[in-house]
């Protein structure tokens, strides 16, 4: 691509692994990837809306004027949250189980007088499962190389409506968000910078 590199205009492709998953390396090609991590839309970002791959980094701050001045003069962070958020356009039974609380998929073979058919539950109770989720994108140093944000553990949502309409695809509008879980936690944006030697 021609510079300026900084300026990406190209969407994200979103994963999801197990909590505990190694994240890829930075110039990891998918195939190299852990088998464990799940591309979010079995086509990627080919099963995104043209909205995008929104990430957003938002956060709660309360300042501190004292009784002896009209401006603040300390500022405390109460909360932040990093979310990842899609339209997701892949309804697919693996895809739409997994997005809705990693719901088990039922597989009935197709038989004589019996259709075959996969079947999950939309019920998700009150225990929200994780993930660890890996977004991958171009870097804004050299666009041939990449960018991934990581979060060791992430809650995936979907919170909206689904609308079934013609000639409009029908989406999954997908919320995910990072949560503390321990020390160890990572919340990370990488950016290659040059490839290895």
């Amino acid at each position: 691509m021609a510079a300026p590199e900084e300026i990406v205009a190209s969407s994200l492709t979103v994963y999801a692994a197990v909590v505990g998953t190694s994240f890829p390396l930075i110039d990891d090609a998918e195939a190299d990837f852990d088998v464990a991590w799940t591309k979010i839309g079995v086509a990627g970002s080919n099963n995104y809306d043209d909205s995008g791959v929104s990430v957003s980094h938002t956060e709660t701050v309360n300042d501190f004027t004292p009784a002896g001045s009209t401006m603040p003069v300390k500022r405390f962070r109460t909360a932040e949250n990093f979310e990842i958020k899609l339209n997701l356009v892949d309804l697919s039974p693996v895809t739409y189980a997994m997005v809705m609380n990693d719901a088990d998929v039922t597989t009935v073979a197709a038989t004589t007088g019996l259709a075959g058919e996969k079947s999950f539950s939309l019920f998700r109770g009150d225990q929200v499962n994780s993930f660890a989720v890996l977004a991958r994108g171009l870097s804004p140093v050299d666009n041939t190389l990449n960018m991934q944000y990581e979060f060791s553990k992430a809650f995936l949502s979907v919170n909206g409506d689904v609308v079934y309409n013609k000639g409009v695809p029908a989406m999954l509008p997908l919320d995910i968000l990072a949560v503390r879980h321990s020390s160890s936690d990572v919340i990370l944006c990488r950016i290659q910078t040059a490839a290895h030697s």
